[in-house]
């Protein structure tokens, strides 16, 4: 058996993975496929479908669409997917659309998308990858140049999203069934790739979207390919070529899987690829050090979603205002609050919640996503006439906090939904005030209500068990953020909210008040340290917190396995110097802690 390193440390030493099987021969040919015109659509159907499929006026879809037998699964400039209900079954419809030039062309020189995820469909078949299989493929020629174009495959049945599979079934199985089903699907799903890469296939949109999940009756995951377009045939694939494709896919599990479970999909590709898995370390890293640039690049462009038009934002403009809000916000909403931003705060059922001279912040209702739902409504106030001059050269609070949730959500760090942001700006285009909407979290408290109000009324006991748990959470939480290069500069228990039941076994934190939120990659040790000795001062005026407690803290806060020997001692001093000068500055200057 070969070994996957050239002195025990590189796969690259040796060969590459194996070449891709023999292309196949045309499909879309008779006998095996019937041609269908109708109109301007030329249709390739497998016999047995073609009644099924095709009327007289070509795919049934007004028909289905009107017996309430058909539905949009997804929606958008270039693709739209339908799910219909026919005799033989549920089948998908992909219908490509050509919105500009640029696809155009681009399927004069790579042909329609149909035709080729059905054509790569087949290749897979006959790799013994389990996928779709296509089952009729139209498409509109005019003037030999090809328009729109549609793929129908027939549901593969019992089967499910990888991701959905991992984000709300598997939580649902009760252990040792969960545990069981994810040990054996790290496995599956290393063997799956395995195949793939040694068939000579990468797959440039890998992720668990793409892949479907199904189990037997002995909890045996059953995995299958789908959305192929983005499948790749290389001649050549080598070790780079895998790294990349693996960094790819362990995007998405680095965010919601432990390193035992994607060791144990690192062995199994490894052992399926024929490969002696006795340095898996040093090739598991190299794929955590591509998905972390690979996660970066993507992080930040997902970071900048809140900032223009695209399906998740809409920029709006309003007479003396203007704003960016969510597409879950109706339009109708959104004009209604750039016409009189301050008309919410004296709307019926507003609550008020704070009034001071920085903020003014209120609880209401609005409509998101059709139903009425608990917001909270804020207004920065200007503390100085300068503020909307200072704004040239500075974001202004409100945007550095809208900006901020974005980012915590593109990291998968737990934070309330933004809605939107607004700003009136009178005759001008600089932001007089600013207002940010954000969902509710209900039920929610922040840290420092909890620690001051519910806290003390609980016997010694339970107190001591629920700092405890408590301190696990929140140094598990800052520990995440500061992993994918965050910082908080104004993290203190006021600004971390406790959601759900505080005396729930794990508890569940998010962060609010994100004026002070920054992204620096890597993430500086002074950062780090800032953070943590404001949230120490914090805990230390408002909480029963001993040296014991900061210590748990600090120890739940370093990765497990992955600090150096004594690194924490250095932490700890850093961390009681910064404390001792922030309490030193606060009495200077005659502030009280928060």
């Amino acid at each position: 058996m070969t070994r996957i390193t050239q002195t025990q440390t590189n796969p690259e030493a040796r060969r590459g993975p194996e070449p891709p099987t023999a292309r196949p021969d045309p499909i879309f040919q008779p006998p095996g496929w019937d041609w269908v015109s109708a109109g301007e659509i030329g249709w390739w159907v497998r016999p047995g479908w073609r009644s099924a499929l095709i009327g007289p006026n070509g795919l049934r879809l007004d028909e289905w669409r009107d017996q309430g037998r058909l539905r949009t699964i997804k929606s958008g400039p270039h693709r739209v997917v339908y799910r219909a209900e026919v005799p033989q079954g549920a089948v998908f419809i992909k219908h490509f659309l050509v919105p500009s030039w640029r696809e155009q062309w681009r399927q004069w020189f790579r042909r329609g998308k149909g035709r080729n995820e059905a054509k790569r469909a087949e290749r897979l078949n006959r790799a013994g990858i389990p996928t779709i299989t296509p089952i009729a493929l139209g498409e509109q020629r005019k003037r030999h140049f090809l328009f729109e174009n549609y793929l129908v495959t027939p549901a593969i049945a019992e089967m499910a999203p990888l991701d959905e599979f991992v984000e709300h079934r598997l939580g649902e199985l009760p252990e040792p069934r969960r545990g069981r089903v994810r040990r054996t699907l790290a496995v599956a799903l290393g063997e799956l790739t395995a195949k793939l890469h040694r068939a000579g296939f990468v797959h440039q949109d890998f992720h668990p979207g793409n892949v479907l999940v199904g189990l037997d009756l002995n909890d045996q995951p059953r995995l299958a390919m789908i959305d192929l377009d983005a499948l790749r045939v290389r001649n050549e694939l080598t070790w780079n070529d895998v790294r990349k494709n693996l960094a790819l896919l362990n995007h998405y599990f680095v965010l919601r899987c432990g390193r035992t479970d994607r060791r144990r999909f690192l062995r199994a590709y490894l052992a399926a690829r024929g490969e002696e898995p006795s340095n898996v370390s040093a090739l598991a890293r190299k794929i955590e050090r591509s998905t972390r640039r690979w996660a970066e690049r993507l992080w930040t462009r997902w970071g900048k979603r809140c900032r223009g038009s695209n399906k998740y934002f809409q920029p709006d403009q309003g007479k003396g205002a203007w704003g960016v809000a969510s597409r879950d916000l109706d339009a109708q909403t959104v004009q209604r609050l750039l016409a009189d931003p301050d008309a919410l705060f004296h709307a019926p059922g507003t609550t008020p919640l704070k009034d001071s001279r920085t903020t003014t912040v209120a609880e209401a209702v609005l409509p998101v996503a059709g139903r009425p739902t608990r917001v909270i409504y804020k207004r920065f106030n200007r503390k100085k006439r300068l503020d909307p001059i200072l704004t040239l050269f500075r974001p202004s609070r409100a945007w550095r906090a809208w900006q901020g949730g974005q980012h915590l959500a593109s990291r998968g760090i737990p934070t309330p939904r933004n809605l939107a942001f607004l700003a009136r700006t009178g005759s001008g285009r600089l932001p007089r005030d600013t207002y940010l909407v954000t969902i509710r979290a209900e039920p929610s408290i922040t840290l420092g209500d909890y620690v001051r109000n519910v806290l003390p009324t609980l016997d010694p006991d339970a107190r001591r068990l629920q700092t405890r748990r408590l301190t696990v959470a929140m140094a598990r939480l800052i520990r995440t953020m500061h992993e994918r290069s965050l910082s908080h500069r104004d993290l203190k228990a006021a600004n971390i909210l406790i959601e759900g039941d505080p005396n729930a076994e794990t508890v569940q934190l998010s962060l609010i008040d994100l004026v002070g939120v920054h992204v620096t990659h890597p993430l500086p040790r002074h950062r780090r340290v800032q953070n943590l000795a404001r949230l120490q001062v914090s805990l230390a005026e408002s909480l029963d917190w001993s040296r014991t407690d900061a210590l748990r803290f600090l120890r739940a806060y370093l990765p497990w396995g992955q600090t150096r020997r004594g690194e924490w001692k250095g932490l700890w001093r850093a961390i009681d110097r910064r404390c001792r000068a922030k309490l030193a500055r606060n009495r200077r200057r005659g502030r009280i802690l928060s």
